[in-house]
């Protein structure tokens, strides 16, 4: 019994050595600078799964950085709102995202939507959100799960 309860411990500090390696807070003080409304662990799971943390992340479409900002998406945000970020800095990337979030979340009234919405632009197909807008809510929220379970006190 004891050399079961020894391997099971064992095995569970590995498994949590893994999932906090996987799920980092990496630039979090930016987020929480950043975040406003937004639970920041939310934005930590959209950054993981929009670039993996990569800070020079490039889509095939020209999204940007930790949170896959479009060039076009942060000139309209500084415009908006009056901001001056620049979409290629990690502050400024996460600075737009956050914006960018926070400004879908109230204009769609549910986290759902405006997670698609992020994906895939608020003037996308509905072909497109119904697939890839689901897949990615789905990893989203799924990371989200894992970050509360770790980080949530």
């Amino acid at each position: 019994m004891r050399v079961f309860i020894t391997a099971f411990l064992t095995a569970t500090l590995v498994l949590l050595f893994i999932l906090y390696k996987l799920f980092p807070l990496k630039y979090y003080s930016y987020v929480l600078l950043y975040c406003d409304d937004l639970d920041p662990l939310l934005v930590m799971s959209v950054i993981r799964t929009e670039s993996s943390f990569r800070e020079n992340a490039v889509s095939p479409l020209g999204a940007y950085g930790l949170m896959q900002v479009m060039p076009q998406t942060a000139e309209w945000l500084n415009s908006r709102f009056k901001k001056n970020y620049d979409y290629r800095t990690v502050e400024g990337n996460i600075a737009l995202g956050c914006l960018y979030l926070n400004y879908l979340l109230e204009k769609d009234g549910n986290l759902e939507d405006a997670l698609i919405h992020y994906n895939t632009g608020p003037y996308a197909q509905q072909e497109i959100k119904d697939d890839a807008g689901k897949r990615y809510v789905r990893k989203v929220l799924g990371s989200y799960r894992i970050y509360k379970l770790l980080y949530r006190r």
